[in-house]
């Protein structure tokens, strides 16, 4: 019978499978594009170095004759060490039978949905304490509000951090945040009258965007830590893009491993690649916590 072989299902399942991760990666990611990134494949070792340096002060008061103080200017280097992920797919015989349009389009989607995820939930989970951390403010038996989220900024602004801030909320962060915007209804002896303001009406017409300075996300890839069976605390971030640093290398060529299946007349795929995040400048990252049911 004229058709592919398993070989050949290999050849030509597998540039089309990269081509489609490597598209959904790029339009679909969101961490990656706001924190501090670096890509490390091809570099030998597994480690990357975020380098800053240390603050040093201006003297004051010196003569034309005097010199000033001497500063040292040291060099901090927080590293970041890579480690394998990977995503798995074996089609079934009843998944390619029931697969509509292009087969290797559909598997590369839902490989590059997974490693998105899987990217999203590493940069996002980075605080994950149920209490305080470093710099951060919220409560964890109650709503995040705007009182919190405006000490937040203010947290970072005495921090003198870099613009812009981003923002990353839960959903049930969002929510609560997006019911401090709704009118007010208030009644009257003779009806209910609806309140709004300016402000209230911008957020509730633009949905998300930019307030309060800060560019602001959302997403349920944040961390969170259980609080009770019915209630967990999430874990939003306010932070500076150098703040948060994340490397990333590819684990095989192009990305895409192929192993046969005879057993299945399938090929069984596989998606490398290493990663790791973490926070490189305590200053700049401020945890926004909360508890929701």
């Amino acid at each position: 019978m004229a058709g592919y072989t398993a070989v050949t299902n290999v050849a030509e399942l597998v540039p089309e499978i990269t081509l489609a991760v490597d598209y959904i990666y790029q339009d679909k990611s969101l961490g990656r594009a706001l924190v501090n990134y670096q890509d490390i494949t091809g570099q030998p070792g597994v480690t990357a170095e975020f380098p800053r340096f240390t603050e040093v002060v201006a003297s004051t008061g010196v003569s034309e004759t005097a010199a000033p103080a001497s500063h040292q200017m040291d060099l901090s280097m927080p590293t970041l060490t890579v480690a394998r992920r990977a995503v798995y797919v074996g089609p079934s015989d009843l998944a390619v039978a029931s697969a509509t349009g292009n087969l290797a389009t559909q598997i590369g989607e839902a490989m590059g949905m997974a490693m998105v995820k899987a990217i999203d939930a590493s940069i996002f989970g980075i605080v994950t304490a149920t209490t305080n951390w470093t710099t951060g403010t919220g409560v964890t038996n109650g709503d995040l509000t705007l009182a919190y989220i405006r000490d937040g900024i203010l947290l970072l602004e005495k921090n003198e951090v870099d613009d812009p801030l981003m923002g990353v909320l839960h959903p049930h962060q969002w929510d609560m945040i997006r019911a401090t915007f709704m009118p007010v209804t208030v009644a009257t002896n003779t009806t209910a009258i609806t309140i709004g303001n300016v402000v209230s009406d911008a957020m509730l017409s633009s949905g998300r965007g930019n307030f309060l300075g800060v560019n602001w996300f959302i997403s349920n890839r944040i961390g969170s830590g259980t609080v009770s069976a019915t209630a967990n605390c999430y874990n939003g971030l306010l932070f500076s893009k150098r703040g948060i640093g994340y490397a990333f290398k590819w684990m095989a060529e192009q990305g895409i491993e192929a192993d046969r299946a005879p057993d299945l007349g399938l090929t069984k795929l596989v998606l490398n690649w290493a990663d790791s995040s973490g926070v490189v400048y305590d200053s700049a990252v401020c945890k926004l916590y909360s508890t929701s049911s």
